[in-house]
C-alpha cells in the first residue's frame, strides 16, 4: 500500500507555488492584526464603559455610606476609651451591620473590571507592536 502511494505521487510531480509560503506567512500575520485590533477596540470599550459606570456607582456608595449611619458608628472609636472598652463587641457588630456590602461589592467590581480591561488593553498594545514589527516577506 505504501510503496503505491509513493509511485503515485512520484508520478504526479507536484511542485508549490513559488510565493505560496510568502502568501501563507502574509496572511497569518494580517490576520493576528486584524485580531490584535478587535481586541484592542473591545478591551478599552469595556475599560471606557467601566470607568463612565464608575461615576455612578461611587455616587451610590457615597450615598449608601451617609445613609446606613457607619460615620456614627465609627466616630464612636474615637469618642470615649471607657465606653468602647464595656462595649466593643456591640461597636463592630453595629459597624459590620452599617456598611453598605452590596455598594462596595459593586464598586469594587468596577474598579476590578476597569483595571483588568486595562491591562488587556496594554497587553493587545504590546503585542500589535510585535505583530506589526514581524518580518514580512514581499
Amino acid at each position: 500500500m505504501n510503496k503505491n502511494l509513493r509511485e503515485v505521487f512520484s508520478r504526479v510531480n507536484l511542485k508549490p507555488n513559488a510565493g505560496l509560503a510568502d502568501n501563507i506567512w502574509n496572511s497569518m500575520v494580517m490576520r493576528e492584526k486584524r485580531i490584535a485590533k478587535l481586541k484592542l477596540g473591545l478591551f478599552s470599550l469595556i475599560g471606557m464603559l467601566s470607568l463612565v459606570g464608575a461615576v455612578p456607582v461611587f455616587k451610590t456608595l457615597i450615598t449608601d455610606f451617609t445613609q446606613s449611619g457607619f460615620y456614627e458608628y465609627f466616630s464612636l472609636l474615637f469618642s470615649s476609651g471607657s465606653a468602647l472598652a464595656s462595649s466593643w463587641k456591640e461597636l463592630i457588630y453595629s459597624l459590620a451591620e452599617s456598611l453598605p456590602i452590596f455598594s462596595i461589592i459593586l464598586s469594587f467590581m468596577v474598579v476590578f473590571v476597569f483595571f483588568l480591561s486595562l491591562r488587556y488593553v496594554l497587553q493587545q498594545i504590546i503585542k500589535s507592536n510585535y505583530i506589526g514589527n514581524s518580518y514580512v516577506p514581499i
